[in-house]
């Protein structure tokens, strides 16, 4: 069963396992996990919010645009295999929730569950969106991280709960 912590309780766990694996990003009411390495916890408007980038690309772009909710769960140290299929396949084609070997608990907040098997997670309401615009982004980051063009969405959720599993 989880239980609810601060919101900034787990910051820095976060924040060091965004640069060092990910953290699972879950959008739809099926639960679809995405690894992410891109994120931001902090304070707009007042509110605590987590920043999320994903590209129009993905499967969970639709998935967000459709809920405008999302959880971001922290994994264990042994989730490396688990992170790596949901930042290299897509839940178009793959139940990943199943072939991870997830199970899911219903969020307190929003209509997207999250992992249970992480070790926290956030619950969050998207608030707004921002799309990366390239004629005012660094040309070198363009370069490494937008070959294609592919620009993210940036989704701010406002944090609704914090929960440690």
């Amino acid at each position: 069963m989880a239980t609810e912590i601060g919101t900034y309780d787990i910051m820095r766990e976060s924040v060091d396992r965004l640069g060092n694996g990910g953290l699972f990003l879950v959008s739809g009411k099926k639960a679809n996990p995405m690894t992410i390495g891109w994120g931001v916890i902090g304070q707009i408007w007042g509110r605590p919010i987590f920043q999320v980038l994903v590209r129009p690309s993905r499967h969970s772009f639709s998935l967000l645009e459709e809920l405008g909710e999302f959880t971001v769960c922290v994994p264990t140290d042994d989730q490396k295999k688990e992170l790596a299929l949901c930042g290299t396949k897509s839940g178009r084609d793959l139940d990943k929730i199943e072939a991870c070997g997830f199970s899911v608990a219903a969020s307190a907040h929003i209509s997207v569950p999250s992992i249970i098997e992480c070790s926290a997670h956030y619950e969050c309401r998207v608030v707004h969106v921002n799309d990366l615009v390239n004629a005012t982004l660094d040309s070198e980051l363009i370069e490494r991280s937008y070959p294609a063009g592919d620009f993210h969405r940036v989704y701010y959720g406002q944090i609704l709960g914090v929960y440690r599993h």
